[in-house]
């Protein structure tokens, strides 16, 4: 399995899966693709977020070891009283508790808490505005907001924006914390689409701006490995066959903001994430800054325990990095025996023409 996800990055199988126009001066990676439009903003109800929240919670702790009865215990969260008054959108609440599947519990349990981010989450409009998730209009320092552009779009494509503000400086204006965050942020999605692989596949403007960064990342890789690497400056490239003026060697490349370098202290609760995702091989640092040299060592010490050899080859299918075709050539088996040994069968139904 490694052997295929070490083979050169190569153009997706389907453009119109990632960002195509410009967005609010931002282009597409992607721009052959279709024109992108956001999910209608009928925010949902109790009943359909709880509804949502269900099945993807289901699929996300299916086959992970969860304890009995853990899928309902995160699902109740969602009417948990304090919560509620916190985060009284029933979506943005579910992005919120689903937070609790991914490599950003520790930052769920810590908003829950009260120890990180903001008293309040809730949604506004933001009509000069790309951002998914920030500050609030207002200029409210206690409340960040989810742009009402998205507030029709599915829960789960709001979480890794979630993980990414939830440890924001709110000061916007450091590279290695952009890098840092935007990273964390595409790892989520890639977590969520690995194991819920038709969220890729919804084909709303969040779904493919999401999808837009879980690639850059999977694609940034030194030459010959399968694994991820933030900095990877001979990288083969994040967006093969995508527009030339938006491509990269690696994540790090990526000018997420201009101006000088900037160091910038991480909350405390930043620790608990990067225990997950570097298998706690991060020396501990007091203070922990966002800078190069973290960005460095999530490069030399990113695990596996977060996202296994299979959950990166069902997240690069699920995005048409690799084709099933190709995993069942080099396992030498049919596809029907590749699809059942590897039990691919829902990240082969995305690519149905009858899959909504």
């Amino acid at each position: 399995m490694l052997e295929i996800l070490s083979e050169p990055p190569r153009d997706p199988r389907d453009p119109s899966l990632f960002s195509s126009n410009t967005l609010f001066g931002e282009p597409g990676i992607y721009p052959q693709g279709p024109p992108m439009a956001p999910a209608p903003k009928q925010a949902p109800t109790e009943a359909h977020a709880r509804e949502a929240l269900e099945r993807v919670v289901e699929e996300q702790l299916r086959g992970h070891g969860s304890v009995p009865g853990a899928a309902g215990a995160l699902v109740d969260r969602l009417e948990d009283r304090d919560l509620v008054g916190r985060v009284p959108s029933p979506g943005l609440r579910a992005a919120v508790v689903l937070l609790g599947t991914t490599l950003a519990g520790s930052v769920l349990d810590a908003f829950a808490a009260g120890r990180q981010g903001p008293a309040r989450l809730t949604v506004e409009p933001m009509p000069e505005s790309g951002r998914i998730m920030g500050p609030h209009p207002t200029g409210d320092r206690a409340t960040r907001a989810l742009n009402d552009r998205y507030a029709g779009e599915h829960p789960a494509l709001v979480t890794p924006s979630l993980a990414h503000d939830l440890l924001w400086s709110g000061r916007g204006t450091c590279q290695g914390e952009e890098v840092v965050l935007h990273a964390l942020l595409a790892m989520v999605h890639i977590q969520l689409i690995a194991r819920s692989p038709w969220l890729a596949h919804l084909g709303t403007e969040l779904s493919r701006r999401q999808n837009s960064l879980a690639v850059t990342l999977l694609d940034s890789r030194r030459p010959g490995s399968a694994s991820i690497s933030v900095v990877a400056p001979d990288g083969p490239g994040t967006i093969p066959g995508g527009a030339p003026g938006m491509q990269t060697p690696d994540f790090w490349s990526i000018p997420f903001v201009a101006g000088p370098p900037e160091v910038i202290d991480a909350p405390s609760a930043l620790e608990g994430v990067l225990d997950e995702v570097t298998d706690g091989q991060l020396a501990p640092a007091r203070p922990r800054r966002y800078d190069t040299d973290l960005a460095e060592a999530l490069s030399v010490h990113l695990g596996r325990s977060w996202l296994s050899a299979r959950e990166q080859l069902r997240a690069s299918l699920a995005l048409g990095l690799l084709d099933v075709d190709d995993v069942a050539r080099r396992l030498r088996r049919s596809v029907e025996d590749a699809v059942r040994t590897l039990e691919l069968d829902d990240v082969v139904e995305c690519w149905t023409p009858t899959h909504p």
